[in-house]
């Protein structure tokens, strides 16, 4: 039987959640699984479940199993008010949501149906929120294309000289921009690709035409010259195009 393969985060990882909200997230669920987004409100009584945490939790994905990241984040201020309703009123008072039998959750919180998220943007929260990607890589389109060439970053650093001109596709992961002595623009990158990640640099002559490729997460094509550079390989950016 074959075993399904599964990435595990700590909540504590997630940018902007918590380690109060994620303590208590972590303590109830020791008293069994989260059965679903009412079960997860119902059990998790806690004053820092509120927005930033909620989408915080949806967009990393940790809440995938209860609803897609498109629809959970469209009804999120109906959720916010079940939990603030849930929060203003006793176990034994009428919530607005109305009161159901134990195991009855069909319409406690009613979630209008929305698209799903798209896999950009999946992608774009999963690097924010948890530092890398998780559901798939901005370059699996060109996965096949990539894979094909002789040429990626791992070989640059490993294989090929000083000096050395070549093309390569990757992801902008980092940007910074900087100021000359002669108040021109030039910037450093962090470009990777599916085998590791470089630095790069573009110098003035070449950075204002290429102003809107620099951008975090977009997706270029670059011809460049290997430099060594305090003894680690880098790019010297001569020509830039998005892909």
């Amino acid at each position: 039987m074959m075993l399904k393969k599964k990435i595990r985060f700590g909540l504590y990882t997630i940018k902007n959640l918590g380690g109060d909200i994620g303590g208590a997230i972590v303590e109830e669920r020791k008293n069994g699984e989260y059965k679903s987004l009412v079960n997860f409100l119902d059990r998790v009584r806690h004053k820092n479940v509120n927005k930033k945490s909620m989408e915080s939790l949806v967009k990393s994905g940790a809440m995938d199993k209860f609803g897609t990241r498109g629809k959970l984040l469209a009804n999120m201020e109906t959720i916010l008010s079940y939990n603030k309703e849930l929060s203003a009123v006793n176990k034994d008072q009428i919530s607005l949501f109305g009161t159901l039998p134990d195991g009855d959750e069909t319409t406690k919180l009613s979630l209008i149906e929305a698209p799903d998220a798209t896999k950009e943007e999946k992608l774009a929260w999963e690097k924010e929120l948890l530092g890398l990607y998780v559901s798939g890589h901005p370059l699996d389109r060109i996965r096949d294309k990539l894979e094909a060439r002789d040429m990626n970053i791992k070989k640059i650093k490993e294989e090929w000289p000083n000096g050395m001109t070549v093309t390569i596709a990757g992801i902008v992961e980092e940007v910074r921009v900087i100021s000359t002595k002669k108040n021109d623009q030039m910037a450093f990158l962090k470009i990777a690709d599916l085998t590791g990640s470089i630095e790069a640099v573009i110098f003035p002559k070449l950075f204002l035409s290429a102003k809107e490729y620099l951008l975090t997460d977009k997706c270029i094509a670059i011809k460049a010259k290997i430099n060594l550079r305090n003894g680690e390989k880098t790019l010297v950016i001569e020509e830039i195009k998005e892909i």
